[in-house]
């Protein structure tokens, strides 16, 4: 199922797992801000999302393609995120239809946690772009 059709009626999760980058299924801060608030009700008091995304900003010492910062730009421009893709899928004779696929760095992962009933607790890093955050609801 798609992660938006994700909803109370599953039962209550102590661990949500977004591993494999998985963090990008929400697609878009709005998104990610709207889902992550009704995980909170389908959750556990001490629930915990661990989550695996991408930066998807340059870093020191590693080189940057150009056509991947023109597209953080064309991203801007239109008001969505840098690190917003717009893709699909295709095997064989298989296409799935476009969607929007999120990469973030790790403070607008903060900036997009905000006001759900989450936290970002922890950060686990690579030493690469990828990293797993673990998320834990916010003490009342």
């Amino acid at each position: 199922m798609s992660i938006t059709q994700i909803s109370p009626a599953l039962g209550t999760f102590d661990t949500i797992v977004m591993y494999g980058n998985n963090f990008g299924l929400f697609g878009s801060a709005g998104r990610a801000h709207r889902l992550l608030r009704r995980f909170h009700k389908m959750t556990s008091p001490d629930a915990r999302i661990i989550a695996e995304s991408n930066d998807p900003y340059p870093r020191k010492g590693v080189a940057v393609h150009p056509v991947h910062l023109e597209y953080h730009q064309f991203n801007r421009r239109r008001g969505r995120l840098s690190g917003q893709l717009r893709i699909r899928v295709r095997y064989a004779k298989h296409v799935t239809p476009w969607f929007d696929y999120l990469l973030v760095s790790k403070e607008e992962m903060r900036r997009i946690v905000a006001g759900t009933g989450w936290r970002v607790a922890r950060f686990f890093d690579t030493g690469k772009s990828l990293y797993v955050a673990v998320l834990e609801k916010e003490k009342s």
